[in-house]
């Protein structure tokens, strides 16, 4: 009795085996790199909050330092010190002339810092000088000292305080900040002279947190400045400044506890904190544990499609493979079948089986040595008829067509007919040019006078219907350019640009240097091309493609010439309007030699 497996083919035996093996293995490897990613996932968040923590908290540190500094100018400032120690609230002129004194002093220490809101200086006697952004200086009589002038009382002379968050009313606006106060002592008596307020907006706190650079890790972020006893100080969403955080904050001096897991309104958090030794607050970032659910169904998401892409791969390789032993035969059998028919140009490609790549290298060696059979014969035939043409072509002595023009010219001079004696002159040399050396390079006065010649025997064929123009510039005589580049394009606009033109035609020929480019600018005022046959044009021009339509093949010829010679730099360029004349442009290199 057979097994089963005997009733399968052998390709399908061999796509479940290599499926079999290949998804088991996917599937191991598959589930290793999974929980790898997800713990290291998790590290790699731990860590990033750690640093950004750190370097928020640093960075506040490093900005209420400069406002510290800012608080030192104005305590410092002779001015105040002597405002300050001479106070005398009787005096009202005083205070008026003391509120003009003071706005340039505060406002030139303030002015690079567009964070601060406001300055308020207090004077021993219940006098405030305050400094308002957007509303100059304003005087206040208070009945009581501010709160927290007798907190500072019991701290050292050099000591400030910063007082959490509040809103105030500046410009008729209501903002939140947060203050920093100090006392201001007499120098160098060091008595208490007065008091000092820098009111700073808390959307400082933004410009230093830079949320915006955490791309997707930004919207699960919830970032707080906190006091010591939990008052939040900056809230980046707004929601809690002011209040109290009902979070428990381990002690930040333990190393092991700054990054931990908490549970605040509901929600899973994984957490660091950073205290500050300068300011006294704590820095506290909350990463929604939904991050990490995101990102490990992103992964999970990333493995299973990848392993389903896998195993689609596996099973178009086994079925590759199993069908790639057959292909070969079936192939060369259809090969042969068009070597049958005269099709002798089809070789086929070594396979990995070597058996076969017998038959594939005698069936290629057959049709090699049958092409080459063919090609010799046809060599030898072509051979055969280059020798009769140039046997007639010997015959032909170009000396012989020389000296009959000129024998035309010097019989027509001598019986009168100018004309005849001078087209004969003008088609000999023409002749000539362009026998001799169509490869090598000229000068362009040297083409200009081919174009003399060309123009004059066509003036002669069409009397009076056209006149050129030729403007060189004098460097540009002497550059190097291929032989018969420019006439083409005269050519083209004698035959077909003014072929309706009955009088007052007229080609333009203006050749100058531009840096280190050869311009060669050709114009008529003809009949010029509608943009459906001038778009056309400059395709057939752009592919290379060789036509019969006798109004492109020249000037595809002279396309062609300037890629072969130059590359796809340089070109011809067409513009034309209907009715109004076709202008082209050669652009090439100048050369000052034929090269």
């Amino acid at each position: 009795m057979k097994s089963p497996m005997h009733s399968i083919t052998f390709k399908t035996k061999i796509f479940l085996a290599f499926a079999s093996a290949f998804i088991v293995v996917i599937l191991i490897i598959g589930t290793a790199i999974f929980l790898f990613n997800v713990d290291n996932m998790k590290k790699n968040t731990h860590s990033l909050s750690n640093i950004l923590s750190t370097q928020f908290s640093k960075t506040i540190d490093l900005y209420f330092e400069d406002i510290d500094r800012v608080s030192l100018a104005i305590f410092t400032d002779p001015y105040v010190q002597d405002m300050l120690e001479h106070y005398d609230k009787e005096e009202i002129t005083n205070d008026i002339d003391n509120r003009k004194d003071l706005y340039p002093k505060i406002f030139n220490q303030i002015y690079p810092n567009e964070d601060i809101e406001g300055v308020t200086i207090y004077t021993t006697d219940k006098t405030a000088f305050t400094y308002q952004e957007g509303s100059g200086m304003e005087l206040q009589y208070r009945e009581h000292d501010p709160q927290w002038t007798a907190q500072l009382d019991r701290l050292a002379k050099d000591a400030f305080m910063l007082l959490p968050t509040k809103k105030v009313s500046i410009s008729k606006e209501e903002k939140q900040v947060v203050s920093f106060v100090r006392h201001i002592y007499g120098i160098p008596k060091r008595n208490k002279i007065g008091s000092l307020k820098i009111d700073i907006n808390v959307n400082v706190f933004d410009k230093l947190l830079e949320l915006d650079k955490l791309e997707e890790l930004g919207e699960y972020l919830h970032v707080f400045v906190l006091t010591e006893e939990n008052q939040v100080i900056y809230d980046q969403e707004r929601e809690e400044i002011g209040e109290t955080l009902n979070i428990d904050l381990p002690d930040t001096a333990n190393e092991l506890a700054q990054n931990w897991t908490l549970t605040w309104n509901d929600r899973s958090y994984l957490s660091t904190s950073n205290s500050s030794s300068f300011t006294g607050w704590q820095s506290v970032l909350l990463v929604d544990n939904h991050f990490i659910i995101s990102e490990r169904n992103q992964i999970l998401l990333f493995m299973v499609g990848s392993g389903l892409i896998t195993i689609l791969i596996i099973a178009i390789i086994s079925y590759s493979l199993s069908y790639s032993l057959s292909k070969p035969l079936t192939l060369l059998r259809k090969k042969m079948e068009r070597v049958e028919s005269g099709d002798l140009a089809d070789r086929m490609d070594l396979t990995n089986n070597e058996e076969l790549n017998v038959l594939i290298r005698v069936y290629n060696s057959m049709l090699d040595s049958i092409n080459k059979l063919i090609t010799e014969v046809y060599q030898s035939s072509i051979a055969e008829k280059n020798a009769k043409i140039s046997t007639l072509q010997s015959q032909i002595n170009p000396h012989f067509l020389y000296n009959t023009l000129n024998v035309m010219k010097s019989s027509s001079r001598v019986k009168g007919v100018e004309e005849v004696a001078v087209l004969a002159e003008s088609l000999a040399d023409l002749f000539k040019y362009t026998m001799v050396g169509l490869n090598k390079k000229v000068m362009v006065a040297e083409e200009i006078e081919h174009i003399h010649n060309y123009i004059r025997i066509q003036q002669y064929r069409f009397v009076g219907r056209f006149d050129k123009e030729i403007s060189i510039s004098e460097e540009a005589k002497y550059a190097f350019i291929p032989k018969l580049l420019i006439q083409p394009i005269v050519e083209n606009a004698v035959i077909h640009g003014l072929k309706h033109t009955k009088k007052n035609g007229v080609i333009t020929i203006r050749i100058y240097k531009e840096t280190d480019v050869l311009h060669i600018e050709v114009t008529d005022n003809g009949q010029g091309m509608d943009v459906r046959t001038l778009t056309q044009l400059q395709k057939r021009i752009q592919n290379k493609k060789m036509d019969s339509d006798a109004t492109s093949v020249g000037l595809i010829n002279v396309a062609q010439r300037i890629r072969l010679l130059y590359g796809y730099r340089y070109r011809l360029e067409i513009a034309s309007e209907k009715d109004r004349g076709t202008h082209m442009v050669i652009k090439i290199p100048f050369e000052k030699e034929s090269g």
